[in-house]
């Protein structure tokens, strides 16, 4: 009887993470992974058989690391659309998406800039181009993290996101076919039967809009320095070269990396790293 109850306990857990996730991502098939790039994996395999173009498409900056070597693994060919900043250049993208299976790109730039999702969407479906979003830093997000717009939304429960369980990642999408297409793919990752007890506290707006709000304090804090994307929203601040950035940052305790890097920005600058706060 105990272990009937326990079975229960567990199940309804798990129901429960589904269902947020269902409402977060606003799609309606979910399948967690063991970590967010096996979703990520798992996402360009279904790209390859729903949609079999040669190219896959990312970002020239802002990205994220497998973003470049995993697609060779499925024999795509890698494309980087011009950005300004992270940004991605709509224009070019219309030009590129013609032949490209899949565009894969973060709800923030980098973490620390706000992608114009309802716009890129737009392209992307105009030209058979499936959409898939890292929304790692977006989980809980109103406009972000959106299954109106993308196609295939990913994301991570590892350390330093949002939702920072150390572990663990997902991926969804509305076509249940799509999971029948990328089953060889989504066998190679299971989650471990624990992270629906422990992911679901963690299942909440609350640390974004934290992580969105001290964003904003630091930009006014640094209102004298040439902070990248200032207006746009985001979890990171990137500021442009500066001795005193440093200083601050040390000031204030705060991690931060120095550009230029492909996860944040391919020109001399600091990345704020307050997603590791």
């Amino acid at each position: 009887i105990l272990t009937l109850i326990k079975k229960m306990f567990d199940f309804n857990k798990e129901q429960k993470v589904i269902r947020k996730l269902k409402e977060f991502t606003q799609h309606q098939h979910i399948k967690l992974t063991n970590r967010g790039n096996s979703a990520i994996f798992a996402a360009m395999y279904i790209a390859k058989k729903v949609n079999p173009r040669p190219l896959i498409l990312i970002p020239d900056q802002g990205g994220w690391i497998s973003f470049k070597t995993y697609p060779k693994l499925l024999n795509f060919e890698v494309k980087t659309v011009p950005t300004d900043f992270g940004i991605l250049n709509l224009d070019e993208l219309s030009l590129q998406a013609k032949n490209a299976s899949a565009l894969l790109i973060t709800s923030f730039a980098g973490y620390f800039a706000e992608q114009p999702l309802k716009e890129i969407s737009e392209v992307c479906k105009k030209n058979s181009c499936l959409l898939m979003e890292d929304a790692s830093g977006s989980i809980g997000d109103s406009v972000l993290c959106n299954g109106n717009y993308s196609d295939i939304i990913v994301g991570s429960f590892d350390k330093y996101k949002p939702v920072d369980l150390g572990y663990g990642g997902f991926i969804s999408l509305n076509n249940e076919a799509w999971f029948d297409q990328g089953k060889t793919a989504l066998s190679l990752t299971k989650a471990h039967s624990r992270i629906y007890k422990e992911l679901l506290p963690l299942l909440n707006r609350r640390n974004l809009n934290n992580a969105l709000e001290r964003a904003e304090k630091v930009k006014e804090e640094l209102k004298d320095f040439d902070i990248i994307h200032r207006n746009k929203r985001g979890i990171n601040v990137v500021a442009k070269y500066n001795n005193d950035v440093i200083k601050y940052c040390e000031k204030k305790k705060y991690k931060y990396l120095l550009c230029p890097k492909y996860i944040r920005v391919n020109t001399n600058a600091i990345s704020i790293e307050l997603k590791n706060v």
